[in-house]
């Protein structure tokens, strides 16, 4: 599979998606429902890293990025997003990321940026957590 979701720490508060090889939009959909059953069943702020190493499937990424990030947000207790890869891919995606962010008026409160390494994604969680952000409660 190349897409990955474990839990990156004992207290279920983060997970991390490791993205490697041949990504297709199937999986992407099929992963985020994974996803979206793990912080199913914890009641508190789960934040969520891609690891991605590989880049977005191809295809126009507007229609999927904007589904599943409304599925996520929906599930009630996610925190941000951030997303980890190296910068000749992390700049494409953030310019596609910022784009449909305005053009579908999408909650920029759940985007937590993207960093080189995953210390930077937790160091970014960390932050958001120390100031309450979303509103979906403070965590450790």
């Amino acid at each position: 599979m190349p897409y990955q979701p474990e839990w990156y720490d004992t207290d279920k508060s983060i997970i991390c998606v490791d993205i490697n090889g041949h990504v297709t939009w199937d999986e992407w959909y099929e992963m985020n429902n994974r996803v979206i059953n793990m912080m199913a069943t914890v009641p508190h702020r789960v934040d969520v890293i891609y690891h991605d190493k590989v880049g977005m499937p191809k295809g126009n990424p507007m229609p999927h990025l904007r589904a599943t990030s409304a599925k996520l947000i929906a599930q009630g207790n996610l925190g941000i997003i951030v997303s980890v890869s190296v910068r000749h891919i992390s700049g494409i995606v953030k310019a596609m990321v910022d784009i449909m962010m305005r053009a579908y008026r999408m909650d920029s409160r759940y985007n937590g940026g993207f960093v080189d390494t995953i210390e930077e994604a937790i160091n970014v969680i960390k932050a958001s957590r120390a100031k309450n952000t979303p509103q979906t409660g403070a965590v450790r």
